[in-house]
């Protein structure tokens, strides 16, 4: 993955604040997309019938596709210039959310989904390279403080909103709050942003990257009709897809400007950091998934309910994450990924005990605890992984462990999904589909219990997974101890 060629660097434009704001508007149009979407899931599946190993794709397919993008964003700056880049990803972002809007299938709303996923992927890295630019060192620091807490904040409204519209239309409205942003971001873009354009274009590995594109599609095509009781495609499909995986570790290897720089792996603090990312990421995206899924199905929440649960959560992300940035400072980062991974690992086994019982306060409560120890990791586990590297290293290292994080949380979120599929297959017997349960009615006691049960043992696993997480910072406490070259700076080293 390599890294833009920086452009001319002109004097800081008068407008920086407007600039700031321009894609503040773009990256919350693209944020609120991706996680609103999750209190409609339910009731997309009673509409078109679908079960969830198609209902997944819904939030895999954005994500994976984002991935994927992600590591083409600065070659396409490179061709359109900044100004056109955004304001051409904005248009399409918006003709697929209305796309998504008015899908008559579940094909096309999955197609929107993807399209969705692969501007978002572009337009995340793009607003970070421009609010870089337009500001210098003096005010860099606070514009990206702004941008980042506008960011976290708009994941953590957009679900309240999605559940209230749901409620009051119905679930094809949760597309619509991005429209919104995406008009101020380009009216914004056509009159603010600079047309920046590096002086000189570095190649790209498109073949890598539509290696990258096919392993993952195949992969989560698999995993889906593995779910959908076709052993033999299922196997084939992720066979396929692993043996792209060994092909796209190949390439990098051979090319001579891969997508990724695999010399950080030469650095093994970096490594654990990597894997902490991935279970950072099925921790983040998979609650975010299988919450609503919870809360309408075992606890008969209606949306607008299931959204008012997340918002604690999200409000809570937003509140720690500048206590997080402290820490880290002051604490070894080893430490905190402890107590992040060790939290994550508590409110998730929580969620696996609650029942049709369990009060609205104690729900919100457990995710909320989750999001807690997600917002202490989030900093630690990028210093921890980046403070071994050499400087000629670190902003490759920065974009790797990005890429991880939406790696897993693509990952995390299709394998849980079709963990939860293979228990309520197991404890239903078959005799009823999870896309019945949102149909109009409350559903039977023998299948409340066994759905229940279904999630029980899903967030069961889910928590121990994090055991794994736990493993790995271990690991780089036994490396901070042994590398005292490595060691932190003196206000760390006093926490």
């Amino acid at each position: 993955m390599t890294d833009p060629q920086p452009t001319t660097e002109p004097a800081a434009p008068p407008h920086r604040w407007l600039i700031a704001l321009t894609v503040l508007m773009g990256t919350i149009a693209v944020v609120i997309n991706a996680t609103v979407v999750n209190v409609a899931i339910p009731p997309i599946m009673a509409d078109f019938g679908i079960g969830q190993a198609a209902a997944q794709w819904i939030s895999t397919g954005f994500l994976a596709a984002m991935t994927a993008t992600m590591l083409g964003s600065a070659r396409i700056m490179e061709q359109l210039g900044q100004r056109r880049t955004f304001g051409l990803c904005l248009w399409v972002f918006m003709g697929a959310c209305v796309l998504a809007a008015a899908s008559p299938n579940t094909t096309v709303l999955i197609v929107s989904r993807i399209i969705q996923g692969a501007t978002a992927g572009i337009i995340q890295p793009l607003a970070l390279v421009i609010i870089f630019q337009a500001f210098d060192d003096t005010q860099r620091g606070r514009a990206l403080g702004i941008y980042g807490m506008g960011v976290v904040l708009a994941p953590a409204v957009g679900p309240a909103v999605g559940g209230i519209l749901i409620d009051w239309l119905s679930w094809r409205a949760v597309f619509l709050p991005s429209i919104p942003f995406c008009v101020l971001g380009l009216l914004g873009a056509w009159r603010f942003l600079p047309e920046h354009r590096a002086r000189e274009r570095v190649a790209f590995d498109w073949f890598g990257f539509a290696l990258l594109a096919a392993t993952l599609g195949l992969l989560l095509t698999g995993l889906t009709q593995l779910s959908e009781h076709d052993p033999m495609l299922g196997g084939l499909l992720v066979a396929a897809g692993l043996a792209g995986s060994i092909g796209f570790v190949a390439r990098l290897l051979t090319t001579r400007k891969p997508l990724i720089q695999l010399a950080v792996f030469a650095y093994p603090r970096f490594i654990l950091a990597s894997g902490i990312s991935i279970l950072y990421g099925a921790g983040l995206y998979g609650s975010t998934y299988l919450v609503p899924l919870l809360a309408q199905s075992v606890q008969g929440l209606s949306p607008s309910t299931t959204g008012l649960v997340m918002m604690p959560a999200g409000l809570t992300l937003l509140a720690i994450f500048p206590i997080g940035g402290r820490l880290a400072d002051r604490f070894p980062a080893h430490r905190l990924n402890l107590i992040g991974c060790a939290g994550c690992a508590l409110g998730t086994f929580g969620l696996a005990l609650t029942d049709p019982t369990t009060p609205f306060w104690l729900l919100a409560a457990l995710v909320a605890i989750g999001r807690m120890a997600l917002g202490i990791m989030m900093p630690a586990l990028n210093i921890g992984g980046l403070r071994g590297l050499p400087n000629t290293l670190t902003q490759q290292g920065s974009s790797v462990i990005s890429f991880a994080r939406q790696l897993g949380g693509t990952l995390g979120v299709n394998l849980l999904a079709l963990l939860l599929e293979i228990r309520a297959a197991h404890h239903l017997g078959g005799t009823i589909g999870l896309h019945q349960l949102y149909q109009d009615g409350p559903p039977s006691s023998q299948a409340l219990a066994g759905i229940t049960a279904a999630f029980h043992d899903t967030f069961l696993i889910f928590a121990a997974i994090f055991l794994i997480g736990l493993a790995l910072a271990t690991g780089m406490a036994v490396l901070y101890r042994r590398e005292p070259a490595e060691q932190p700076p003196p206000a760390e080293r006093r926490g």
